[in-house]
Order: C-alpha cells, then sequence, then structure tokens
C-alpha cells in the first residue's frame, strides 16, 4: 500500500511558502483584519521574536534531526544598525566568513543601509567586526538562538512528551506523517455577488505538522503544534482571534481531496486536534475541533474559508476601493452600518 506521502509535494520548506497557492494563513489574516488588508495580503510576514522561538520548538519536535542543520546558539546579539549591513551581505550573496570578505563588498553593503555614513571606513569595520559572528553564523544559513531560548525550548520539549496523550499523539514511524505538504485545486463562487454562475478554480495548499495514520481503523488524524505567549489552558480564547477554525477546515477540506481516488478513500478524516504549549507554564494541553460546520457560538456564526476567500478574489478581481456593504453612489446609512454583524 501506498503511504499518504507518495500524494504529498515534497517540498523544501522554503520552496513550499514561494508556492502561490493560496494557504489558511493568507485567508485567516483577511479573516482577522478585513478589507484594509487587502493591498498588502500577499506580501511576505516578517517573523517576530515569537514567531521564531515558535518555529524553533516547531522543529525540535516535527523534525528534530534538523536543529543542529538549521540552528546555531548564540547570545551574540547584534544592534539592528550592524545587523543590517550583515543582512544586506546575506541578501547579496556573501559566503565566505567576516574576516574573508572583500572591502568593496562591505562598502557596498554600508552605503545601502545607511550605516554611521560619519565614521572612516576603518571605524565601521572595526565596529561591524565585534558583531560578525552574527554574520557567520547565518552565512552558513543557520539561524541564531539565543541559549535561554534554546533552554526553554528544549524544556517544553521535555514537558511536551512527559504528557502521555500528547506523547501518545506525536509518535515516531511510518504511520506519523510529519511536515506533510498537500496542494489541491477548488472552485471558489462569487460570494460577494451571490452569483454562483462566477466560478473560480484556485489551488490551495496546507502543510500539516502531523497526520497519524491508524490503518487498522482506517482514519486519519490532522494534528497541529501551537506554541504561545499564554497559558495553555486560555487556548479556547485565542483559537477565535486567530481564526484557527480556517486552519481546521482547509486542511481538513485538502486532506479529503487528497484521499479522493485513492486507496485511503474510505479511510474517516478526524476532527482536528491542536496541541498548545506556552513558554509561560510549559503544560502542554490537546484540543479537539470538528471544522465540518462553521464556527457558531453566542447567537454568532463566523464565515468559512470558502466565502472569505470568494470575498477576496472578488475584492481582486473588481480592484474595489471600499467593501461591499459601502455605497459609492448614495449615502450610507450610519444605524444600518453600526447594526452589521
Amino acid at each position: 500500500m501506498k503511504s499518504l506521502k507518495d500524494y504529498a509535494l515534497n517540498l523544501t520548506e522554503q520552496e513550499y511558502h514561494d508556492r502561490p497557492s493560496w494557504s489558511y494563513s493568507l485567508i485567516a489574516r483577511y479573516a482577522r483584519e478585513g478589507f484594509s488588508i487587502l493591498p498588502i495580503l500577499h506580501e511576505r510576514v516578517t517573523p517576530n521574536a515569537a514567531m521564531e522561538f515558535g518555529s524553533l520548538f516547531d522543529t525540535m519536535i516535527t523534525r528534530p534531526n534538523d536543529v543542529i542543520k538549521e540552528y546555531a546558539i548564540s547570545d551574540m546579539v547584534a544592534p539592528n544598525a550592524e545587523k543590517g549591513v550583515f543582512d544586506i551581505l546575506l541578501r547579496n550573496g556573501a559566503k565566505v566568513p567576516f574576516a574573508n570578505l572583500d572591502d568593496a563588498d562591505i562598502k557596498e553593503a554600508i552605503n545601502e543601509a545607511g550605516y554611521q555614513s560619519r565614521w572612516s571606513y576603518e571605524t565601521q569595520y572595526k565596529h561591524l567586526s565585534e558583531y560578525s559572528e552574527y554574520y557567520d553564523i547565518r552565512r552558513t544559513g543557520r539561524k541564531v538562538v539565543s541559549s535561554l531560548d534554546f533552554k526553554d525550548a528544549m524544556q517544553m520539549k521535555m514537558n511536551f512528551y512527559a504528557n502521555p496523550l500528547v506523547a501518545s499523539l506525536f509518535g515516531n514511524g511510518d504511520d506519523y506523517l510529519y511536515q506533510v505538504q498537500f496542494e489541491k485545486e477548488f472552485i471558489i463562487s462569487d460570494y460577494e455577488t451571490n452569483n454562483w454562475e462566477i466560478m473560480t478554480p484556485v489551488n490551495v495548499k496546507a502543510m500539516f505538522d502531523l497526520i497519524k495514520v491508524d490503518h487498522e481503523n482506517k482514519t486519519l488524524q490532522p494534528i497541529d503544534l501551537k506554541t504561545s505567549s499564554f497559558p495553555g489552558y486560555e487556548f479556547a480564547n485565542n483559537f477565535v482571534k486567530m481564526r484557527y477554525d480556517l486552519q481546521a477546515q482547509v486542511y481538513t477540506d485538502v486532506l479529503k481531496s487528497v484521499i479522493v481516488g485513492t486507496e485511503y478513500e474510505d479511510y474517516t478524516v478526524l476532527p482536528f486536534m491542536f496541541t498548545c504549549i506556552s513558554r509561560t507554564d510549559k503544560v502542554p494541553v490537546v484540543y479537539v475541533y470538528d471544522p465540518s460546520e462553521n464556527l457558531s457560538f453566542k447567537d454568532y456564526t463566523y464565515k468559512g474559508w470558502e466565502e472569505l476567500l470568494g470575498e477576496i478574489l472578488t475584492y481582486e478581481s473588481n480592484n474595489s476601493t471600499v467593501p461591499s456593504y459601502i455605497k459609492k453612489d448614495e449615502p450610507n446609512d450610519i444605524r444600518a452600518l453600526l447594526n452589521r454583524n
């Protein structure tokens, strides 16, 4: 029997992120921030410190053999000014150690970064040399992580696997598929105008932290790993804020589409599981969510991913300058707008 991986993209992480397909993160960003985000929706989001830490922990769990290849421990903190020069050197393709760089390349990066223009080159070089460890680590392709961050991530990993439920989910072997990527085509309707004759084919991608395959019971269990700045027991509130329901929907729909026509077609895709752990208390908590219906509670139902993507596609194709509920050719009723859901 083929592995489910045989139907996957099998790309590097960078290749996957560069693929111009629609993803949960794009749709959720629109769901959270609304119409105003559309002009920059497709721009790459620069990872912040919390996101970088989450990626470190995620790698420890889903790709432990890659940690040493992708990360280097260093407590050398390059100030933003020096870091800017190093980042330009790296972006320009510099590979040799800092001590072996040509002066012309360094001067070019200094000028582009606008680094300490009043200083002589000798003074500029001296100050850059003091923080060159940052550059020399990054030039190898590895990310710099502090000893405290690495220690915290390792403690979280120990606590993670000390939980029997978590340990039973994140196992080893051929039936535990980590970081598996899929892409399928979906037909999206023009929801904004309710014109069901306007249909747009789009590619949607999903990268699962883990899919647990149970051949005996013929089930597929999708599992996602979340790290957060708040305790794991508060995950439900952030679930709504971050629209993780959309992730469960998108990933489940992609997986169900992938197995159609394969030997996995009669396998049941189980309700989505999230495992959440925070460096504040380092206590893992597991959650389950059934994405078969749109998220609904307290008399309010949130839009699903297909409807939201339909809105995005319609706005983009029409080069819309205002949301659909705003009229440009007549006055807008304030009370009616305030009473909108």
